[in-house]
């Protein structure tokens, strides 16, 4: 039990073998997974040690001694009982109040003093031998004693970074006084990753200095590194649970999920979102999220929510815009919602096969048939070689059938013409505009010559003309559009036949 004289145990930290982690540790951390921490209200001898293994002479200035020493406030209390939490759901950790007695303390002690450099905001102690050890001071000169502790700020931020500090990790890059410290690559060594780093850089390497929205909880190299050190919360999500995400709110945060066989990611909202659901990866989900300097954006938005290492989210579910998604290893259920809606897949077509149900299609790799993602309400499929349109109900079968109309049925196999017509029905050209659009490709311009292309294509032979004065005198005397007549070609029984449109169907339309 710490007192203000004596500390409590710690033990040596050993090597993880692994960069992303060994740059985050520093060389001692708590013996038990059990760890007090108080809020001091008194600068009173009897609860400081003033021996110069403690704060030294108890008349000196700096903390605890300093004048401008004092409690934190209720609010921040709060604040900071928060962001242990954050901590306490993703490594096997027990947080315990403690009030503060001469011969109690908290083995993490949080107040505030004075530094005259407002850009500081705070300060740790490692966790070692010493007296000061766990003990985290908020600069009254710095931004946290203006800025309330909500999640999502800079303060929130700044208390989860001296948390860490508290249980065992330090900042990530050089430390001018020990060379020998592990540090992160450069691209690592970024809050994007890392609540424990210094630097604010966007997806292009430009650096801010703040987000506009700031992690609210530890992000995925800090998850690993305290997992390294006291052990996984193995009882933190282990049901089958949904993490919904909306546009009412911004998000920033790492998941932890223990367990559970059919975790889901649900983006119930209208923005077109990246969701990734392999473990370390990252997801662009709902309101974005900045890099800023000075207040203002820079570059594009960054990834808002990530997946932690070892951990398996199963499904997701799309908004309403045009959604994104990256499976993993196990059979995911990936259902895209309205919107034109993408699943990319890092490898060549040939070494999957895909198949449709009544309700969605199925796709497995070949060398593991039995692992199988459901794909529902998904419009593309993209390979890295060629991508796949589901859609042959929608914008898929318009061009499908515009193309064995007025290029003949063989240029659905055309993946160059296919890509071009999907591109232009996604940007939300109509199906009589798009009909239009295919006649126009083909340079040709006369009545006459335009209802001989779409017979032709139907029957194999020039229409005589009686068969296409009826249609050539239509355009003529504007009682259907171009586009419409290459509507009436296309959806005639013969043009679906003709191109197999039930096969197509079943096996997507292929495009580049």
């Amino acid at each position: 039990m710490p007192s203000p004289f004596t500390s409590s145990e710690t033990t040596p930290i050993d090597t993880a073998n692994d960069i992303t982690i060994d740059s985050l540790l520093s060389s001692s951390r708590w013996a038990s997974a059990t760890i007090s921490y108080s809020f001091p209200a008194s600068n009173d001898p009897l609860f400081w040690s003033s021996l110069s293994s403690g704060y030294g002479f108890q008349f000196g200035e700096g903390e605890p001694w300093n004048s401008a020493a004092t409690p934190l406030t209720t609010t921040d209390q709060t604040n900071f009982v928060k962001a242990l939490q954050q901590w306490s759901n993703v490594a096997n950790l027990n947080f315990v109040q403690v009030a503060e007695t001469p011969g109690e303390v908290g083995d993490i002690r949080a107040a505030y003093t004075e530094d005259p450099d407002e850009l500081t905001l705070a300060w740790t102690y490692l966790p070692s031998p010493s007296v000061l050890a766990g003990d985290i001071w908020i600069n009254t000169q710095g931004l946290l004693r203006f800025q309330d502790w909500d999640s999502g700020s800079i303060s929130f931020e700044t208390i989860l970074h001296e948390l860490g500090h508290a249980l065992g990790l330090k900042h990530p890059f050089v430390d001018p006084d020990d060379l020998s410290q592990t540090v992160l690559p450069a691209n690592l060594d970024n809050t994007r990753y890392t609540v424990m780093s210094y630097t604010y850089s966007n997806l292009e390497g430009g650096v801010g200095t703040e987000f506009s929205f700031h992690p609210t909880t530890p992000m995925v190299l800090d998850i690993s590194a305290m997992q390294f050190l006291y052990g996984a919360n193995n009882f933190y999500h282990v049901v089958n649970d949904t993490y919904t995400f909306d546009d009412a709110n911004i998000y920033h945060e790492t998941i932890w999920d223990a367990g559970g066989s059919s975790d889901t990611i649900h983006y119930a909202g209208a923005i077109p979102s990246l969701i990734d659901l392999n473990p370390g990866s990252a997801s662009q989900i709902g309101q974005p999220v900045y890099v800023q300097s000075n207040g203002v954006n820079i570059g594009s938005p960054i990834h808002n929510i990530w997946i932690a290492d070892h951990v398996a989210i199963e499904n997701a579910i799309g908004g309403q815009g045009d959604d994104t998604f990256i499976g993993n290893g196990a059979s995911n259920s990936l259902d895209g919602g309205s919107g034109i809606d993408t699943v990319l897949i890092g490898s060549p077509r040939n070494q999957f096969t895909i198949s449709k149900t009544s309700d969605n299609y199925l796709i497995a790799a070949n060398a593991d048939p039995g692992n199988q993602d459901t794909l529902l309400n998904i419009e593309r499929v993209e390979f890295d070689d060629i991508g796949l349109a589901l859609d042959l109900d929608d914008h898929a079968g318009e061009v499908a059938k515009l193309l064995g109309a007025v290029y003949g049925a063989s240029a659905v196999t055309n993946q160059e013409y296919v890509g071009i017509g999907l591109a232009k029905a996604d940007e939300g050209l109509s199906y009589e505009q798009l009909g239009e659009f295919a006649i126009n490709a083909k340079n040709i311009i006369r009545h006459d010559e335009i209802v001989t292309l779409l017979w032709q294509n139907l029957f194999g032979d020039a229409p005589t003309q009686s068969e296409k004065s009826l249609y050539v005198d239509m355009l003529d005397d504007g009682q259907i559009s171009i586009g419409s007549l290459a509507i009436l070609a296309a959806d005639s029984g013969v043009n679906v036949q003709q191109i197999d449109l039930t096969a197509l169907t079943q096996t997507g339309l292929a495009y580049i």
